[in-house]
């Protein structure tokens, strides 16, 4: 802990404690009118403390501002006032030192996710040139767990969206005297995005969350810090197995959705045409080719990498306490979604470049 008078700033840092001051130091302030306390670097505030503080200055006739404090903080300081007519000047920060501030916040997080990414390809290359390294039972559990047991629901979403999807598209297609044409346009948006994309979304949902509020949960529990004392590697034993499991899963869950997607169109298709399966198949087989199929189960690996990695790093990024774990699941959740839809805009991009 700690308190430092510099340039007309009171500045505290550390955790703050009454009795553990007055043993150490003693507070020196010059005679000046007004002064500044910063409490960027203060991790922690006791209440004695804070009553000792605001003594001292009432009684040198010394105003003061809070910068940069916690809520909780200036909650403490306005009950201890409210004793007395002495108030606390509120600290208005500029655009500028706002939009700085967020700047530099959105700098350390990105330098946070690059250390995170590097030492996770640090990881992955070891277990590559020695598979031995890889906890094969933790990889399987990850498997059934984030990505087989959410094929129901994903399943389900995707003929939802399909068979939606599928009414619109079948209607204008009336509309211009090409029903037929409807089995091989529905059937190639269904596979090439609907499957792959829709079941991406369900899997962000489900398994990012669950990765960010898994480990988040062991990050609370000191059960990351007891495996450093330990020795043992956080990537290898926590974060791979998570994300080989999904880049694993994902092509393997496509093949299915795509299935429910196409099955979902072909009965829109013929509710709203009389087309039948029969001629659905015929047409389905001369007009759609495959490379449509593998150009959704090429973008699955990568949303499953996605969720994998924004779901992990958000986990590791808990601090504390249990409401941090409710924060960086949502904010995981949000992410994960960002960047499927990203990904997902990139290969349409790359597909069509190439007429793919």
């Amino acid at each position: 802990m700690g308190v430092k008078f510099e340039g007309g700033m009171l500045k505290l840092f550390g955790e703050c404690d009454y009795q553990s001051f007055k043993q150490t130091s003693s507070l020196s302030l010059p005679p000046v009118p007004h002064i500044q306390i910063d409490c960027k670097e203060l991790q922690k505030l006791d209440f004695s403390f804070a009553i000792f503080l605001d003594e001292t200055l009432r009684e040198r006739n010394i105003t003061y501002e809070l910068k940069d404090a916690h809520s909780e903080i200036v909650e403490m300081f306005a009950l201890i006032q409210s004793r007395h007519d002495f108030h606390i000047i509120p600290y208005r920060s500029s655009i500028l030192e706002s939009l700085g501030k967020w700047v530099h916040a959105k700098f350390e997080a990105f330098l946070d996710f690059l250390n995170f990414f590097g030492r996770f390809i640090l990881s992955f290359f070891q277990v590559l040139l020695n598979p031995r390294l890889l906890r094969f039972s933790s990889l399987l559990f990850h498997i059934n767990h984030s990505g087989f047991k959410a094929l129901p629901v994903g399943l389900v979403t995707c003929a939802i969206v399909s068979g939606a999807i599928s009414v619109q598209g079948v209607i204008q297609l009336q509309k211009m005297g090409v029903p037929l044409a409807s089995v091989e346009t529905l059937a190639k948006l269904a596979l090439r995005e609907m499957g792959p994309f829709i079941l991406a979304l369900v899997i962000a949902g489900r398994s990012a969350s669950s990765f960010t509020a898994q480990i988040g949960v062991m990050r609370i529990t000191e059960e990351l810090d007891a495996m450093r004392v330990m020795g043992f590697d956080w990537y290898r034993f926590i974060i791979l197995p998570r994300f080989l499991a999904l880049v694993i899963a994902m092509p393997l869950l496509v093949f299915v959705a795509d299935g429910a997607s196409l099955f979902a169109s072909a009965v829109v298709i013929k509710m709203q045409t009389d087309i039948t399966f029969t001629q659905y198949i015929e047409r389905f087989y001369e007009y759609v080719n495959v490379s449509h199929l593998w150009v959704g189960v090429i973008k699955a690996p990568f949303f499953g990498a996605v969720v994998a990695l924004v779901g992990c790093y958000r986990g590791l990024e808990i601090q504390g306490d249990t409401q941090s774990v409710g924060k960086y699941t949502t904010l995981s959740v949000v992410n994960a979604l960002f960047w499927i839809i990203v990904v997902n805009a990139i290969f349409s991009f790359i597909f069509t470049r190439f007429d793919i």
